[in-house]
């Protein structure tokens, strides 16, 4: 878009469709501004692709559930947030309820798993939603929030005693 003007500043919006960032790219933007004397001056815009996984999980009753959220295709570390089913987000000092590991950056690729307790897992009403998240540590005031979702499910486990005589 032509963006907007303000304070002595322009700033526009290249807009980039899903089907077309599939893989790290290199944008340029050039201006021409008569009053300073600028004639197609540029600038390189750079858009990194990654991915997040984050799968859905059923769990048996009585178990305390991990849920790991995987990022790859990151160009640095990049820190991720968990939300809870409440839409709040996790703290690491909850260790009542939660056990964060922000996991390490390796090639691109970063892995957090958040474990849910016991105590904390018999007050969430199930199904229940949580999310990973995560914006990008080089622009945090100008990237967007990556969310991805999350539903966790119990399944119950029975035994059946059978006679056989």
């Amino acid at each position: 878009s032509d963006g907007s003007y303000n304070s002595n500043s322009q700033t526009t919006t290249l807009t980039v469709k899903a089907a077309a960032n599939t893989a790290d790219s290199r944008y340029f933007c050039a201006i021409t501004a008569n009053e300073w004397l600028e004639t197609n001056r540029q600038t390189a815009v750079i858009l990194n692709v990654f991915t997040v996984e984050f799968d859905d999980r059923s769990v048996a009753r009585g178990a305390e559930p991990t849920l790991t959220c995987t990022v790859s295709g990151l160009s640095q570390n990049t820190p991720i947030t968990w939300i809870d089913h409440e839409n709040n987000e996790v703290s690491n000092l909850d260790t009542s309820n939660f056990v964060i590991d922000e996991g390490s950056y390796f090639l691109g690729t970063k892995v957090s798993t958040l474990t849910i307790k016991l105590s904390k897992l018999q007050a969430v009403p199930l199904p229940a939603d949580f999310k990973c998240q995560l914006r990008s540590s080089l622009y945090p005031t100008t990237s967007p929030i990556v969310v991805k979702k999350m539903t966790l499910t119990i399944i119950t486990l029975s035994v059946q005693a059978i006679n056989k005589e």
